[in-house]
C-alpha cells in the first residue's frame, strides 16, 4: 500500500487534512492529520482498508492515544532536528 505522508486527503465531512506522519503500531498503521483550514484541528486516525478503499477512522481510546502521541512528537522532533 503507498504511504499518505505528506498526501492531502479528504474526510468524509468533507474537511481537507494534510497527512503529517504516519507511524505503523502494533501491526496497525495510524496516521497524524492536520486541518488545512484549521491549524487547531489535529487528529490521530487509524487506516484500514474497507471494500477496496482506505478508510481513516478517528482514534478515540485514551489510552491508545496516550501511547500513540509521545511516538509522532518523537517522529516530528526527529526530523525537525535533521532540517
Amino acid at each position: 500500500m503507498d504511504k499518505l505522508e505528506y498526501e492531502l486527503v479528504t474526510l468524509k465531512n468533507g474537511k481537507q487534512y494534510f497527512v503529517l506522519e504516519d507511524i505503523l503500531f502494533e501491526y496497525d498503521t495510524y496516521d497524524l492529520i492536520l486541518n488545512v483550514e484549521d491549524e487547531n484541528d489535529i487528529k490521530i486516525v487509524f487506516q484500514e482498508i474497507k471494500n477496496g478503499k482506505l478508510v481513516l477512522t478517528d482514534v478515540e481510546d485514551p489510552e491508545l492515544l496516550r501511547k500513540l502521541s509521545p511516538l509522532f512528537d518523537e517522529r516530528i522532533r526527529l526530523k525537525q532536528e535533521g532540517i
